[in-house]
């Protein structure tokens, strides 16, 4: 591939992801406000990655690709509604892991993370299963070809 053709496939694809995020997020978004739940998507990203899990802001911050400060606010929101509680560490009393409780995981009971008839979903389903195993082979690749120093870690919403 040609600089040329390479930056024309590089802009596409940033365009056609910025589209996948923006429609899983509203889809989500509109999932969690059937349920009756009242947190962001980015909120429940964070129940979703702490649960099983214990881990600090830290540790959050690049599983989730923000900024340590951008995840501040909404873990504190989470705290404060219940649906998960800081800890402390034992050995090391700088370190606060983040634990989700009960209530946070009823919340990923109610709004599993994909069903079968969420947006993206269906549109995988479309594709058959050839194609859909091809395209998370490739993005993969993608992804592992990504360096953390490379990947910019302070997002926006």
């Amino acid at each position: 591939m040609n600089p040329d053709e390479l930056q024309a496939a590089t802009i596409e694809l940033r365009t056609l992801t910025g589209i996948l995020v923006k429609v899983a997020r509203q889809d989500i978004n509109q999932r969690l406000a059937n349920a009756g739940v009242e947190i962001s998507s980015l909120q429940y990203g964070i129940l979703f990655i702490l649960d099983g899990h214990t881990r600090t802001l830290s540790e959050l911050s690049p599983l989730m690709v923000r900024d340590p400060a951008t995840l501040l606010h909404a873990v504190d929101s989470l705290e404060k509604k219940g649906l998960l509680t800081r800890g402390q560490d034992p050995h090391d009393r700088r370190r606060t892991p983040l634990m989700i409780t009960a209530l946070g995981k009823s919340v990923l009971e109610q709004v599993p993370q994909a069903s079968k008839n969420d947006l993206l979903s269906k549109a995988l389903s479309q594709l058959g299963n050839e194609k859909v195993v091809q395209l998370l082979v490739l993005l993969n690749e993608v992804n592992a070809n990504l360096s953390k120093d490379k990947f910019p870690t302070n997002q926006e919403n």
